[in-house]
């Protein structure tokens, strides 16, 4: 008999325990339905300021790079000196950084920040399956979305989706994402790397394999240019595959009238609309690419053009996800920007030789970079890097600036990372965790809580 009332005892209080993490989790703990991460890699704090100072006012006629200065660019210029990024109330430092890695690379920065865990440079994923935060945010019961403008299969986007440690291998990641991820929006470029190789297609499978098509027949809707992506009726779409640039996209300012790379807004918006329209709740990743690319060539003022199309798209999510929903950005390591030259004076300018000729304007400061192409060449080799990439091109003195590497203290073919502290600013509920000084192993666990 005493077993009996024990047991009934203990029935009950299992009972109410149940009944009680039930109502704290359901009308308690707060989740919010919308939860959207940015990622720019290299954005600086120097580069954003100088962003934030060159966006914010209508450009001038004689601004050299006027003919390339991009749709998105001019929009910011109304908006005066405040970007869409100053609404962001929290900021958090993330530390990058281990005793025995002072420097990480790409992947292991995307790793810590994606998964919670760090690995060694030139790794992506543990060393035993994890969980990344898409994957947690599936485990919830949510949809998830990945945007980006590099390639599908680079370290960053990888490391969201990728539960495996290993080198990037563009072609196993590609099936990996479609077969195993079940991540419900993607939107990015790398399509050499989902379609078989043929004479337009050199990088193309090897394995004859469509994975486009087998997208298709797994429920995806598949779009390949910017019509299409913005033909797309979100209501009724809840499973959308783009690829839009053979590997990871050109920079926006410098794209021809007509061309299939929708911007970094358009895709934002289509994939929130389908988000909303066709799911509960949602956490979507948004990684932006070319701020990173154009600082490794020290390209200053393309990667501002390129910190205004990320300013859009961050408004876009604003707007189409709601004042309430948690979005974070975050620039996951830095590429050495370390602010501008000094203004010049009028005490600096030379006087004109004679008073029928006018003196031109002082110079408009540049911005400085740690190392990379603006540096100056110490060797024959060096200097034979320089020339060669100026002849093909990728390099140039009348692109009106964008594509002129700006000066640089030390030579190097690429601006390599640094261990400066990351930064992350945060809107909307949940974000007030995020502030302070923080590792970025410490995301995972944060933004999980708001599943």
């Amino acid at each position: 008999m005493k077993w009996r009332i024990v047991l009934t005892v203990l029935f009950v209080l299992a009972l109410f325990a149940g009944f009680a993490y039930l109502y704290v989790n359901a009308f308690v703990r707060k989740h919010q339905d919308a939860v959207i991460l940015f990622v720019v890699n290299g954005l600086d704090l120097n580069t954003l300021n100088l962003a934030r100072q060159q966006l914010g006012r209508s450009p001038l006629l004689s601004d050299p790079d006027d003919p390339n200065i991009g749709d998105a660019r001019r929009r910011a210029a109304y908006r005066s000196s405040i970007l869409n990024i100053d609404s962001f109330w929290n900021i958090a430092l993330l530390g990058v950084q281990d005793s025995d890695r002072p420097v990480p690379d790409e992947g292991a920065d995307a790793t810590a920040l994606a998964c919670g865990v760090r690995v060694q440079n030139g790794y992506i994923g543990g060393n035993q399956p994890i969980r990344s935060l898409i994957y947690a945010a599936e485990q919830a019961q949510r949809a998830t979305g990945l945007v980006t403008t590099s390639s599908l299969v680079q370290p960053t986007p990888v490391a969201f989706y990728s539960s495996t440690m290993g080198t990037p291998e563009p072609y196993s990641n590609a099936a990996y994402l479609l077969r195993y991820s079940n991540i419900n929006i993607i939107l990015g470029g790398g399509e050499q790397y989902f379609i078989p190789a043929n004479a337009a297609n050199e990088w193309g499978r090897r394995d004859n394999i469509n994975l486009l098509d087998e997208a298709k027949g797994r429920g995806y809707k598949v779009v390949r240019s910017r019509d299409e992506l913005n033909g797309v009726f979100t209501w009724n779409t809840g499973r959308l595959f783009g690829v839009f640039a053979p590997d990871q996209f050109y920079f926006y300012s410098l794209q021809p009238e007509r061309s299939r790379q929708p911007s970094l807004a358009e895709m934002t918006r289509t994939a929130i609309s389908c988000l909303n329209h066709n799911y509960g709740s949602y956490f979507l990743v948004v990684e932006h690419d070319l701020v990173a690319r154009a600082s490794e060539r020290n390209l200053g003022k393309l990667a501002v053009n390129e910190v205004a199309e990320v300013d859009e798209a961050i408004e876009s999510a604003v707007e189409y996800a709601g004042p309430d929903a948690l979005v974070m950005v975050t620039n996951n390591y830095s590429l050495g920007s370390v602010g501008p030259l000094p203004v010049p004076t009028p005490d600096d300018v030379v006087a004109a030789p004679s008073p029928d000729v006018k003196t031109a304007p002082p110079p408009t400061p540049l911005p400085l970079w740690l190392a990379g192409p603006g540096g100056p060449p110490t060797t024959r080799a060096q200097a034979a890097w320089m020339r060669e990439h100026y002849d093909n091109g990728l390099f140039s003195t009348n692109a009106h600036g964008l594509l002129q590497p700006q000066p640089a203290f030390r030579f190097q073919t690429q601006a390599a990372a640094t261990a400066e502290p990351a930064w992350l600013a945060s809107r909307g509920e949940g974000s007030l965790q995020l502030r302070g000084f923080l590792s970025n192993t410490d995301v995972l666990d944060i933004v999980s809580e708001q599943f």
